[in-house]
């Protein structure tokens, strides 16, 4: 999964209540915090992908996509959260901690199987709704869709430019995921991927990483002109 993993960045246990204990922006880090050590370990070769018994591309992800990595990366990113936002206390390292650990429940669902137990272990998790690209698509594009539009329900745009720019943003990502991902897909289901003619993994590694940071930037800007209808402070 991809775009789909910012679908539960929306959710915070004060939105509607108060100040956000946790900002947009962050959430976007949070739930991406498995891809962006995934991404860092592509880059370097230690993970990657590679194709399975039935030549379908699936990802060598044992260390950054294992469910007992991503509990330690939740808690990590939960730390981490806590100790910069002291104030937050252990409401806001759970709320990150959930988040991030949402991205191997999502995971789970589109991945065809390739998520271990733990590093190095021979079970292999996935339920492949990539097999259905569209499917798949039509899932990840609607979850991103919903967590946008509430939000942006939630939040009061101080003029329309943060309206477009929200929607603007929405339409990137679909068209990103489509290219990296869907695209992808169509080409397992139609017979015709090149493992050849993927990127290398230093290439791959970084375009995940710019991609991560560049969707953050965005959002934490348009995040500036849509403060919440409900915050107190």
């Amino acid at each position: 999964m991809f775009i789909g993993h910012y679908g539960p960045a929306v959710w915070d246990t004060q939105r509607g209540h108060g100040k956000p204990i946790v900002k947009l922006w962050e959430a976007f880090l949070a739930v991406q915090a498995m891809d962006i050590v995934c991404g860092f370990l592509v880059m370097f070769g230690i993970e990657g992908m590679v194709l399975n018994a039935d030549g379908k591309p699936i990802f060598d992800i044992n260390w950054s996509h294992s469910l007992v990595t991503s509990i330690v990366i939740a808690l990590i990113a939960g730390g981490i959260f806590k100790a910069l936002r002291p104030q937050s206390g252990m409401r806001g390292f759970w709320v990150i901690a959930m988040l991030a650990f949402s991205h191997w429940l999502l995971d789970l669902i589109v991945h065809r199987p390739d998520l271990p137990l733990y590093p190095g272990g021979d079970l292999l998790l996935g339920f492949a709704l990539w097999d259905l690209p569209w499917i798949a698509f039509a899932l990840e594009a609607g979850l991103l869709f919903l967590a946008f539009a509430w939000w942006q329900k939630l939040t009061i745009a101080k003029n329309k430019k943060y309206d477009y720019g929200l929607w603007a943003l929405y339409l990137f990502m679909v068209l990103v995921h489509f290219a990296a991902i869907v695209h992808q897909g169509i080409q397992v289901k139609n017979g015709t991927f090149d493992m050849a003619a993927q990127p290398p993994s230093s290439a791959a590694g970084i375009s995940m990483l710019v991609m991560f940071v560049l969707f953050t930037f965005i959002i934490s800007r348009i995040e500036r002109g849509r403060p919440s209808k409900f915050q107190t402070a």
